[in-house]
């Protein structure tokens, strides 16, 4: 399921076409049903199941749309409480996603917007208190913003503005 996801989600990002963004919106839906039944039976997908796994599982709540944000809230309380078995990006990425689904600013700097008319090129999304981003990136093990935002234009190659 997540490399389905992954893969579409490249796609997506290379064509930027109606038709790969539909095909990406499929599978998500898919992928959530599906989920939602895995959740069901087994609960929270921790490392027990392996990182592939757990990281797989995380994909797919990230990806689900803002009409699951409560899921998704509930999820994330689960991988607060294993904060240290999981990669924390994935976390703070998560809560970011809440946060913005919620309408407030994100806490860790983790999502980003297409800025309209500029191929390539997108802008950190509000950031709450952005004079303390660091200090709380730090507090759940993350390197600065600013390293962060170069490491993502080097390895996708497009623009970034914070």
């Amino acid at each position: 399921m997540a490399q389905e996801d992954q893969s579409l989600r490249n796609n997506y990002l290379k064509t930027l076409t109606d038709k790969s963004f539909e095909k990406m919106r499929e599978k998500d839906e898919e992928n959530r049903e599906k989920f939602k039944k895995i959740f069901k039976e087994r609960g929270y997908i921790s490392s027990k199941y392996g990182k592939d796994v757990q990281l797989a599982a995380f994909l797919i709540v990230q990806h689900m749309p803002k009409e699951e944000h409560l899921f998704m809230k509930k999820y994330l309380s689960l991988m607060k409480e294993d904060l240290e078995n999981i990669n924390t990006l994935n976390y703070a990425q998560l809560v970011d996603r809440v946060r913005i689904y919620e309408g407030k600013k994100q806490l860790y700097g983790t999502q980003f917007e297409l800025v309209e008319g500029r191929e390539g090129v997108y802008k950190v999304k509000e950031i709450y208190d952005f004079k303390r981003v660091n200090e709380r990136r730090e507090k759940i093990g993350l390197g600065k913003l600013e390293e962060y935002v170069e490491e993502l234009v080097k390895e996708r190659d497009i623009k970034i503005t914070l």
